[in-house]
């Protein structure tokens, strides 16, 4: 490589400033788009794991074989406690949660309303990504917890006493007198909704199931070893006969959709190409039709016509990475200024932004993102720019390499 190619090449770029800069810039915004794109899908997904594998579902969950098809009260999982302590013995648990559902009738007056009892481990509950996270009030006994909006619904206030009616585990009726503690607002819809949340001890008095709930939620210190511990689990004998799950499987529809969304930066990547190979092309061809007479003097001179190949394969390398590197850092200053902010999707919708979130499948996924970038999308718009760099430069280079000096420099 002759040193001095690369300087004609680099001088060249400069000749037409406004072309030049028109092809920079259509380069640079289709990468910005691409890592704005990315960067906010990869934080809305962030969002939607959190969900998934936080308050609700866990990373596995222990249930009793037919209990995630039918839900019924009586199937419940037996001897809770050492179920628990087996399954922290596992170095990757963090954390391992028992829970009883039930439906039952919430009657804060004369008036009866549909509910459901979730009684819960509040201390276990109330780490992070725990059904009560934030939550560092104790739960006193005989005590309950309402979700906000079915607190709306009934008109019930902290303080107020509520009868609570409902079927019992062996058949019998479980009704009982207890004091609303407070209104919450949870990440789990089901909970905002209808939930009437009392600890656990309480929850099995009511429903007389001694040592009993309806499933375990585990938490992992490492999220991507869902699977792997679910296999262990498996094999250990006091959890013969429950069915255990990883994440993946208890909600396959929205591992779909962060599937989805992973895949929504190829569709950006066709703008970088075309906005690439317009730019590129039209700023090499007409570079190299008004310099057929420098062209000229340059094989008169003794240059081989593969010498003004590279000059021109130089230009377009040249165009595609400043265009990149501009693309680049105007996408890591969007991201530096909303990663730490977040952006609230909620105000996109209008009505002054009042859904603060958006429920699916008894999940709260909420619509305040982060931003967040990951060196594979640089690479892969530099890639992208670099291949439609040097395709752009193809019918330039094949004009430039069949000139004849004479030709050329009448031109």
């Amino acid at each position: 490589m002759k040193a001095g190619t690369f300087k004609i090449s680099w001088r060249n770029i400069g000749r037409n400033k406004k072309r030049t800069a028109l092809a920079l810039l259509a380069i640079a915004v289709g990468q910005f788009a691409l890592l704005a794109t990315n960067s906010i899908m990869r934080g809305y997904s962030d969002n939607i794991r959190l969900a998934i594998t936080g308050p609700m579902i866990g990373h596995v969950q222990v249930h009793e074989p037919n209990w995630t098809e039918e839900r019924a009260i009586d199937l419940y999982l037996d001897d809770v406690d050492e179920m628990i302590t087996e399954i922290q013995k596992d170095e990757s648990v963090n954390s391992a949660a028992a829970r009883l559902y039930a439906p039952v009738l919430v009657a804060p007056q004369e008036e009866a309303f549909i509910a459901s009892v979730v009684g819960i481990q509040v201390e276990a509950e109330s780490k992070a990504y725990g059904l009560l996270s934030g939550f560092d009030e104790q739960l006193e006994k005989r005590k309950v917890l309402i979700g906000h909006r079915l607190a709306k619904k009934i008109n019930a206030e902290p303080g107020q006493e509520i009868a609570v009616i409902g079927q019992a585990a062996d058949g019998s009726l479980a009704n009982d007198l207890y004091i609303i503690q407070d209104i919450i607002k949870c990440p789990v819809d089901l909970i905002n909704q209808s939930g009437i949340v009392m600890s656990l001890d309480d929850a099995q008095e009511l429903f007389v199931m001694p040592n009993e709930a309806h499933e375990i939620v585990i938490r992992n210190k490492i999220a991507g070893q869902s699977e792997a511990v679910a296999d262990r689990l498996k094999k250990l004998p006091i959890l013969d006969n429950t069915e255990i799950k990883p994440w993946q499987e208890i909600v396959p529809e929205l591992v779909l959709i962060l599937k989805y969304s992973d895949y929504t930066g190829y569709f950006v990547l066709f703008i970088i190409f075309f906005a690439a190979i317009a730019g590129i092309a039209n700023t090499l061809m007409m570079s190299t039709f008004e310099r057929f007479h420098e062209f000229g003097m340059l094989l008169a001179l003794g240059s081989s016509p593969y010498r003004l190949v590279r000059m021109i394969i130089f230009e377009a390398v040249l165009i595609g990475l400043i265009g990149v590197l501009l693309g680049t850092v105007f996408g890591f200053t969007f991201v530096a200024a909303t990663s730490n902010t977040g952006i609230d999707m909620a105000s996109w919708g209008g009505n002054g932004g009042q859904a603060g979130d958006m429920g699916y499948m008894g999940l709260n996924l909420p619509l305040f993102i982060y931003p967040r970038i990951a060196g594979f999308d640089i690479i892969i718009g530099l890639v992208t720019v670099l291949f439609t760099s040097l395709v752009a430069c193809i019918w330039p280079s094949w004009v430039a390499g069949k000139l004849e000096p004479m030709e050329a420099m009448r031109a």
